[in-house]
């Protein structure tokens, strides 16, 4: 499983090459356990801005509210999310993979992943929980050159 922590700026780019290389040999997976309803777990915990779980967060008996769902689909090479203003709290991503190439979703607040989905083949989803505190995000594709080629989205949250 990836792990969410950080990662300097040569490893990044190494990544994205050997990212580029499999998908220039067209790598694919027919893998089972990449199946849509993949469980998101992190192997260490995230920073204090995101907190991060893969089902609905229960109402508690001090009120808190329930997560507010965003549609996100993911197409080459774009991210379109069905919402453009964010206020702190807790967000439900309903994300999509749309497109005809493998994406993932990844949330990354000042130049540290916070979390993501794992690598969905097209037509594949995966539904994500983040508290979002305010502050700038980015919202992003981590799969090969894809986030250079514009697949990234920054937010505010106020």
């Amino acid at each position: 499983m990836r792990s969410w922590k950080t990662r300097p700026a040569a490893r990044r780019l190494a990544v994205a090459l050997t990212g580029l290389a499999l998908v220039v040999t067209g790598c694919g997976s027919d893998d089972p356990d990449t199946e849509a309803t993949a469980e998101v777990t992190t192997e260490s915990s995230p920073p204090a801005a995101a907190e991060t779980t893969t089902s609905s967060p229960a109402s508690s008996p001090s009120g808190e509210q329930e997560a507010e769902t965003v549609e996100a689909q993911l197409v080459d090479f774009a991210i379109e999310l069905d919402e453009d203003s964010y206020s702190a709290g807790t967000y439900e991503f309903a994300v999509t993979n749309q497109g005809d190439a493998s994406h993932d979703f990844i949330v990354e607040r000042d130049g540290e992943d916070v979390t993501g989905t794992a690598v969905l083949q097209p037509g594949q989803s995966e539904t994500l929980t983040v508290d979002l505190e305010p502050g700038t995000y980015v919202f992003y594709c981590s799969v090969g050159n894809h986030r250079a080629m514009g697949m990234e989205v920054s937010v505010e949250v106020s």
